[in-house]
């Protein structure tokens, strides 16, 4: 108990240390000089409690003493005297147990008064060595000096031990307390000059930027009065209608939008994206298309290429992809909005103030769209907006590291949460200049191996999916990726219409039980048959079902004679 004791008033006298220096020079010298009064602040503050050491070291306290009673006033001379010798600079412990001896041993509370030491240390130790339960002495000197505190018989020894541990503490507590002080008063450390290598480079990057932004709006400016308005197919019974869509963040992005023939509206919508430094009526063939073949609306957004925006919000960005997604939440007013300015209502004869757009929709994307439109499946999940998501198609994408795994992931825990599957599935071309940082084949096959998750075509190209009417944009991209096999670009729209009408009926699972990965079906097309792909890996599915598959329990060969024999 008496080292409990000891411990607990080092501690406290620690932290009184360790405050009064953090807490600047002017309360240090205010300490300095009342040490050094002689006043009648003489009487040892052991018997005070540690609230009353703050009073005794008040500097501007008159010399004199106040009046006591006669019996108090040799004890107060004797104190002072002592007390002088022990505040002295050169005084050290054993100055005060001479002190401590010259009182008579009857007198063990004088002993306690008499004895000096540091304020704090003496404030500490009378504050741990008082018994529980003493009341509170008053604050006044006259009445410290005149009612000297009861001790308990092992209160010396208590008070000695904690002098001499906090001794050590507060050796080493100013030491550590100024090295912060200079550490904060420290100059700080100027940053190194740049260097003319860095500020070349920063040079360089903010032209790059700069002209590589203003040459991408260029070029799709040019694109677009090159390209035109949508032009539909011979004989389509399409109607496209044109309009701007505008996003949650204000930005506003043209749409074209395919109505397929019919008084009644579809109960279809079906989103096409293009890819990288294309536009939407570019695919106006490839749209007017699967509206008809599907009884579906589709609409072709067009999204800014321009990758030196300096935001997220262009083709490529996540920030684009969730605000995509964003237009399928609630009532879906900016999209209803933009399909009423392109003649939906007027279309199929509706009042503009009820008609909506249908609820069930599907999201396709070619090349870098092909990166937006898993990426916003995967927002879908989060807004609460995947419920009406069927499937998504990419058409030979291209999704940005990372994209594709963080889509899959999401719908693998919106799928298990709500047991809601939405399919992702690939139409691709064989490895490319345009698909050969691409690896949503692998991607698919790895999260999704036990589905049927797309194809590759024979002798395909990039450009199978992009189909437009106009001939200048169609020659200059097959010149660009290459020039499609007739039967390749009519195969692309085959398989989308058969997996949107399987999509669009309930059934996201045709083809998982019989498509294996790696074998090949035909396509049959109005151009000639092609051949596609199973994508996924055959030998990592052979070599887990087949030996298996292969040796039943009833396949097991009969034990030999011999070695039966030999075995007993």
């Amino acid at each position: 108990m008496e080292h409990l004791s000891a411990w607990l008033g080092a501690g406290v006298v620690t932290a009184g240390v360790s405050a009064a220096l953090l807490a600047g020079a002017g309360v240090a010298c205010a300490d300095t000089d009342s040490g050094s009064d002689g006043g009648g602040t003489s009487t040892s503050d052991s018997s005070k409690p540690a609230a009353s050491a703050a009073d005794s070291t008040t500097p501007d306290k008159p010399d004199s003493t106040p009046s006591k009673p006669a019996s108090s006033v040799g004890e107060t001379e004797s104190t002072q005297d002592d007390a002088d010798e022990v505040e002295s600079p050169a005084s050290t412990g054993e100055d005060a147990d001479d002190a401590d001896d010259a009182e008579p041993a009857a007198k063990p509370v004088k002993r306690g008064t008499t004895k000096k030491k540091p304020a704090d240390v003496d404030s500490a130790a009378a504050t741990v060595a008082k018994p529980a339960g003493t009341p509170e002495p008053a604050t006044s000197e006259a009445a410290e000096a005149a009612e000297p505190t009861e001790v308990a018989p092992e209160a010396p020894a208590v008070i000695e031990a904690a002098a001499s541990d906090v001794a050590a503490n507060t050796k080493a507590a100013p030491t550590a307390s100024l090295v912060s002080a200079r550490a904060l008063m420290a100059p700080a450390v100027a940053p190194p000059a740049p260097s003319l290598l860095g500020i070349v480079g920063s040079v360089i990057a903010s032209v790059v930027v700069n002209v590589g932004s203003i040459a991408l709006t260029a070029l799709q400016a040019v694109e677009a009065l090159a390209s035109g308005p949508p032009v539909l197919p011979p004989g389509s019974t399409v109607t496209v209608r044109d309009s701007w869509i505008t996003l949650g963040n204000g930005q506003r992005i043209a749409a074209n939008w395919y109505y397929p023939e019919g008084d009644t509206p579809p109960d279809r919508l079906v989103v096409l994206q293009h890819g990288f430094l294309a536009l939407g009526p570019m695919y106006s063939y490839t749209a007017a298309n699967l509206a008809e073949r599907t009884h579906s609306i589709v609409v072709t957004p067009t999204i800014p290429s321009n990758l030196f925006l300096g935001d997220d919000h262009w083709l490529g960005g996540a920030g684009m992809a969730s605000e995509i997604a964003d237009l399928f939440v609630g009532d879906r007013t900016a999209l209803t909005r933009s399909a009423l300015d392109a003649g939906f209502a007027t279309r199929y004869g509706l009042d503009p103030v009820t008609a909506k757009l249908p609820q069930k929709f599907a999201l396709m994307g070619h090349s870098l769209g092909g990166n937006l439109v898993p990426a916003a499946a995967g927002f879908l999940t989060l807004n609460g907006g995947a419920a009406d998501l069927v499937g998504v198609i990419t058409l030979d994408g291209v999704p940005l590291p990372g994209t594709i795994e963080t889509a899959l992931a999401r719908l693998a825990d919106y799928e298990a949460a709500t047991d809601h599957y939405i399919p992702i599935r690939e139409i691709g071309a064989p490895r490319n200049l345009y698909n050969s940082t691409s690896t949503i084949n692998e991607a698919l096959s790895s999260a999704r191996p036990d589905h049927f998750n797309g194809v590759v075509l024979t002798d395909g190209v990039h450009m199978d999916s992009m189909r437009g009417g106009n001939p200048l944009i169609q020659f200059a991209a097959y010149v660009a990726a290459g020039f499609p096999t007739p039967q390749n670009p009519p195969a692309v729209e085959e398989l989308a219409a058969r997996w949107l009408d399987e999509w669009f009926g309930g059934d996201p699972f045709v083809g998982d039980d019989v498509l294996i990965p790696g074998s090949t079906f035909d396509i049959p097309t109005p151009k000639g048959t092609a051949e596609a792909t199973v994508i996924g890996s055959p030998l990592a599915r052979r070599s887990l079902v087949g030996p298996f598959a292969a040796h039943a329990p009833t396949d097991i060969p009969p034990a030999d004679a011999l070695l039966t024999a030999l075995a007993v």
